[in-house]
């Protein structure tokens, strides 16, 4: 009896796993409809699979259903609480819906989990930069720019604070390291602020 048991639960793994796949296969080349289907099923055959629950919160994103997305989000962390991907993601649904605090702390419980991870730090530093708080923007930045020197976005960003602080010079130079790292956001502001 046991036996029989241990097989289905074989089969139901190997389904489980073989439809995380092709949703991912799907997810990785931007089919993010179908995808959703395959985690669908990978999801009903094993309800806590939180990689296909994250996986489909991202083609949720991807879409535009950014509610359903974060509803994935949510239950994924509401069963692995160490899932930093769900948190930084939690972070940037209140980023994108203006809650800055709640965007912060988010991004603050990634960082509590994952003090390497680059992303974090950068959507911190977005939340304090809304908040008016550029000094603790800056610190998270440059936290960023230590663990990732090339990600272009915390130049950016770096030199928007700089110019809001009537510091053109440091602006221009964060404008021209974002520029060269091929962040096209910030050639109109070289040519408008930096000539």
């Amino acid at each position: 009896m046991n036996i029989k048991y241990f097989f289905l639960f074989l089969i139901i793994i190997s389904c489980t796993n073989n439809d995380a796949q092709k949703g991912d296969n799907l997810y990785n080349n931007k089919n993010y409809i179908n995808a959703i289907e395959y985690y669908n099923q990978s999801i009903k055959l094993n309800p806590n699979n939180v990689k296909s629950i994250y996986r489909r919160g991202r083609s949720y994103e991807e879409i535009g259903k950014y509610k359903k997305a974060y509803d994935d989000y949510m239950k994924v962390i509401s069963i692995d609480k160490k899932y930093t991907s769900a948190y930084l993601s939690i972070a940037i649904y209140h980023h994108r819906n203006s809650d800055f605090l709640l965007s912060e702390s988010y991004s603050k419980k990634a960082i509590k989990i994952n003090s390497d991870l680059y992303l974090a730090h950068y959507w911190l530093g977005r939340s304090y930069q809304n908040q008016g708080n550029f000094n603790e923007a800056m610190k998270s930045f440059n936290n960023s720019i230590s663990l990732n020197k090339n990600f272009p976005e915390n130049y950016f960003y770096k030199g928007i604070i700089f110019l809001s602080l009537n510091d053109s010079n440091k602006a221009c130079k964060n404008f021209l390291i974002s520029k060269s790292l091929n962040f096209i956001e910030s050639t109109d502001l070289l040519e408008k602020y930096c000539r």
